[in-house]
């Protein structure tokens, strides 16, 4: 099951920044000192309630299979934040 959205920023040593949504975690990598290009370049995903993370197609599926959702409103293929609030 989804638990939150997340962004992957890439580096010698990526880190996971969760939030809400994913302007959220881009907000916190802000406030974290990380520069706006390595923002722009992240990976954004969703956490689920095992700690795995998960791009935005994985995601839907997951969303979906589970039952969390019944639909994408907003993609064929990927899940947004959107479509669990």
């Amino acid at each position: 099951m989804i638990k939150c959205s997340a962004i992957i920023i890439r580096g010698e040593y990526p880190i996971i920044i969760t939030g809400a949504r994913h302007h959220d975690c881009m907000h916190k990598a802000q406030e974290l000192g990380v520069d706006r290009l390595e923002i722009s370049n992240a990976l954004q995903g969703f956490l689920t309630t095992r700690l795995a993370f998960m791009p935005r197609d994985m995601a839907a599926q997951d969303a979906l299979k589970c039952g969390q959702i019944k639909e994408l409103k907003f993609s064929k293929t990927e899940l947004y934040s959107e479509d669990l609030y």
